[in-house]
């Protein structure tokens, strides 16, 4: 009964959509974005998309498809379709009975704003929404209202000065690599090694990355270790053993070499860096002193100490301040959950009645 009217808090990923309800800790609902698409025809009854377990419980031949590509929703029909499964298969609520904050990229078109708020009015029937920014959110959950988020996910990664709460988007930063590209990268390591691991196979991966890499303070050093100390066995859930040598920590150095991926794209390092360069000199002060690392990316073992220790290096005059969650992973929708419960938060939902007689211009008037 707790919670028939509490808001629900959605945070769409690449990865993954991050559901719960307003004022918890932690999101409740983890659901994987790739959908099933049946890949024969449909009769009336018969499910269009499947979603999370029913993938694997499905009898139907399926094609796998993933509605987020690189931070960026390319099929709302398909996210309207998992929302409404979350909502109602998982979380076991009815969406018309309760107000939903979502979150979207930082540099999302207004196009975008307009297609979401359509999706979650018409589509889920919702009572009110409000659309955030997931890089406010992230800055949220670390109590802050001026900061430099720092963010690397599944799909995309950011760099975004926030200030006073209003997001600079003329010096924010993007690039198109993250987590996902990680561990295609560390799955090639791999098969170069010895092994074949296929595209089907990339979760087994992704779960060898985080229970195994790290970043390596020291890269000369770590190349020049015999490859006994380099080597880590590791037993995978379905019972096989994989020894990992030199790729726990070559695989990390993408993100601060993405031409290792192909990607002409500038590292983290510097894609931070150039947007602390755009800064007026007083912002920059404050942004120097106020960085955030967010998002599963930045999760690897001694990664916040690398980034640290590579800014201290390049720009030794400036004393930077970095602060890494451990909550990280879920900074977005925690920084959701936070904002969504309080009072003075309750004003800003847009309303069904708002929606219908004004269209997209109140998203703009309230949202991000």
């Amino acid at each position: 009964a707790r919670k028939e009217a509490e808001a629900v808090v959605v945070d769409i990923g690449t990865g993954y959509f991050k559901c719960g309800f307003a004022g918890d800790p932690g999101p409740s609902c983890i659901v994987s974005s790739t959908v099933g698409k049946p890949t024969q025809g449909t009769g009336s009854d018969q499910k269009e998309t499947f979603v999370g377990k029913e993938i694997q419980n499905s009898i139907l031949p399926l094609t796998l498809v993933n509605p987020v590509r690189h931070g960026i929703v390319v099929d709302w029909n398909c996210v309207q379709d998992t929302l409404d499964h979350i909502l109602q298969t998982e979380m076991k609520i009815q969406p018309e009975e309760h107000t939903v904050l979502v979150s979207l990229p930082p540099l999302c078109s207004i196009t975008e704003k307009e297609r979401c708020a359509e999706i979650m009015f018409e589509g889920l029937h919702l009572p009110a929404i409000h659309i955030a920014c997931q890089s406010h959110l992230s800055m949220y959950s670390y109590g802050k209202t001026s900061a430099l988020v720092v963010e690397s996910g599944h799909g995309a990664s950011h760099v975004v000065p926030i200030y006073q709460g209003y997001v600079i988007r003329s010096t924010t930063g993007r690039v198109d690599y993250a987590g996902l590209d990680i561990t295609c990268y560390l799955m090639k390591l791999l098969n170069e090694s010895g092994y074949a691991f296929t595209e089907h196979q990339l979760s087994m991966v992704q779960y060898l990355k985080e229970k195994c890499c790290y970043t390596s303070l020291d890269f000369r050093q770590d190349s020049s270790l015999p490859v006994q100390q380099q080597q880590m066995d590791y037993e995978l859930p379905d019972g096989h053993l994989v020894t990992m040598g030199k790729e726990r920590f070559l695989c990390a150095e993408a993100l601060f070499k993405p031409a290792l991926l192909g990607s002409q794209q500038p590292g983290l390092l510097q894609l931070t860096l150039s947007c602390l360069h755009k800064c007026p000199a007083n912002l920059k002060k404050e942004m120097v002193g106020n960085i955030l690392l967010c998002g599963g990316s930045t999760m690897m073992e001694n990664f916040a100490d690398r980034f640290h220790m590579e800014l201290a290096r390049l720009c030794p005059t400036d004393n930077f301040v970095i602060a890494a969650s451990p909550q990280r992973r879920s900074s977005v929708w925690i920084g959701g959950s936070i904002l969504a419960s309080l009072h003075a938060f309750q004003e800003l939902w847009i309303y069904r009645s708002e929606y219908e007689e004004c269209g997209p211009p109140c998203i703009f008037k309230k949202c991000f």
